[in-house]
């Protein structure tokens, strides 16, 4: 009776370690379920999780191991050996549990995930109810099993893998067919930053015309785009794809899915570099789209942006045009920026014409996109007045530049905190820079910039140190803001640095009068 009792301990304990790998699973979602994101990861987080891991895993085998030696003669000793890895791992998922690391997105795929790994773990499990059979100290080995966890997700997900990718090519199978079988108006719009502000604004423009779909929100994954059109009925006449990468060949799979005559390239930049390899590796990466068009497609690079501009070289079956271009066969610029409170001012130049206008949208940037957006527009035949009342009427978008409504007339918050890049944070201070009253500024810096992420982070420091009043700087990558802030001339004793944005927040209630706070950038979950 007293080994069955201490199976069934074995048995809860292998059910806990499966619990215990949660934040493994989220970090796996996180990563596009590519075991490579994982590794960066944990390289980007000096092998914290490992760490962590190793340190339960330690702490219960030495305590087990001393309560097994001491207490062996006793009949119970299994059961109390087995309930104190039971506890410890509680409390491990419980305080992973508050820090929010155990949210796992609830889809299909990690349900399934999860649901290997319990049966691997459950197989670890029963090898050491097996052994312990015969030597009551092989029930030490249940510590294991906290060890063994990140690395079963890590199987389960390679063994999970083969049918995932073979129940995807089920949807996508599905979407491509719906696609061809409608037949709408395509559009792909991908870029470094801005994709979704584009998506937003073309879907406008478009819309005094056509009848348009878009991705929602940041649908810009393979089974993103599928679930966008396997679950509407599109009869749209124009369905617009907003595309993300974080890996060579990204763009190329979402075209080879939603196949777009028509293209936006936003801008090349540094996001992502980590993934990529270099600047030529993302550019590469986002001229897939132009790689992919057809013949009779048209293709528009933003020449406001000097590598995006570049791309305007390269070998391409469709038309190719690039924003503030004389030589292009529609010249599309604008001129006359002005930034303040109420919004972005400027002239929009189409061909001979020429249109003042103010848009809610905040950031220097935002008349870059306009453009781009308004030539694929016009060459779709959309009225320039009307691309005109729609710039002037578009929404702000959440987490991008976006004015907070605040109880306190006194307080202004901007919220840029989706993912930043170095020109993002540049056009973000520039924002801030408009107001006249004190400047705050929350951020965790840049991620995912690879080599020159110390080097872009330093650099911040010194741009925060030009704008800001006060800095608080959050989390790992703070030493290296704090340190180009102060060698850019910043009092040490504006500059705050702290362990979460929960903790900048609260120290907010020291600073008093006319304030403008702008929250820049939001780490991912799998970045500390």
């Amino acid at each position: 009776m007293e080994y069955y009792v201490s199976v069934a301990l074995i048995a809860v304990s292998a059910i806990l370690s499966c619990f215990i790998g949660l934040p493994m699973f989220k970090i796996i979602q996180l990563s596009g379920y590519r075991a490579r994101g994982v590794a960066a990861w944990w390289k980007g987080s000096s092998y914290d999780v490992i760490v962590r891991y190793a340190a339960l895993m330690l702490f219960s085998f030495i305590s087990m191991i001393v309560f097994v030696g001491c207490f062996s003669a006793f009949e119970y000793v299994r059961y109390c050996a087995a309930a104190l890895y039971v506890v410890l791992a509680i409390v491990f998922i419980v305080s992973a549990g508050k820090s929010g690391s155990n949210a796992v997105k609830p889809t299909g795929r990690a349900v399934r995930l999860i649901v290997a790994d319990m049966l691997l773990t459950l197989v670890l499990g029963a090898g050491i109810a097996w052994a312990c059979r015969y030597n009551v100290y092989c029930q030490t080995l249940t510590a294991a099993l906290a060890m063994f966890a990140p690395f079963v997700a890590i199987v389960a997900n390679a063994v999970t893998s083969p049918f995932e990718r073979l129940n995807n090519g089920k949807y996508v199978k599905r979407a491509r067919k719906k696609l061809a079988d409608k037949d709408p108006t395509v559009i792909g719009i991908t870029g470094s930053y801005g994709k979704t502000t584009a998506k937003n604004l073309l879907k406008a423009m478009l819309e005094s015309k056509y009848t348009v779909l878009s991705t929602p929100g940041s649908y810009n994954t393979p089974m993103g785009i599928c679930k966008t059109i396997n679950g509407a009925a599109l009869d749209e006449n124009v369905f617009i794809a907003e595309m993300g990468a974080r890996y060579k060949g990204d763009i190329k799979e979402l075209c080879d899915i939603a196949s777009p005559t028509y293209g936006i390239i936003t801008a090349v930049g540094d996001m992502h570099i980590e993934t990529m390899g270099s600047r030529d590796g993302v550019a590469d990466t986002k001229f897939e789209l132009g790689a992919s068009l057809p013949q009779s497609g048209l293709l528009v690079l933003n020449g406001y942006n000097a590598d995006c501009r570049k791309l305007g070289e390269r070998d391409a079956a469709c038309a190719v045009e690039t924003t503030g271009d004389d030589g292009a066969r529609l010249y599309v610029g604008y001129e006359n920026l002005t930034i303040d409170g109420s919004g972005t001012g400027f002239t929009l130049v189409i061909g001979e014409s020429k249109h003042d206008v103010t848009c809610k949208l905040l950031g220097g940037h935002i008349p870059e996109l306009v453009c781009v957006c308004a030539r694929i527009a016009v060459e779709l035949g959309v009225d320039v007045a009307d691309i005109v009342k729609a710039v002037e009427s578009a929404p702000q978008v959440e987490h991008r530049l976006q004015l907070i409504p605040s109880a306190d007339p006194s307080v202004v918050v901007i919220d840029d905190a989706y993912n930043s890049n170095p020109v993002g944070a540049k056009n973000a201070l520039d924002v801030l820079g408009c107001f006249d009253c004190k400047k705050v500024i929350i951020t965790p810096g840049f991620v995912e910039l690879g080599g020159i992420e110390k080097e872009c982070n330093t650099a911040l420091g010194g741009q925060i140190a030009a704008v800001c009043d006060y800095a608080f700087l959050v989390g790992s990558r703070a030493a290296d803001i704090k340190k180009g802030a102060v060698k850019a001339g910043m009092n040490e004793g504006v500059i705050t640095v702290c362990a979460s944005r929960d903790e900048a927040v609260a120290a907010l209630k020291d600073i008093t009068g006319a304030r403008v706070i702008l929250f820049e950038n939001d780490l991912p979950d799998n970045i500390v």
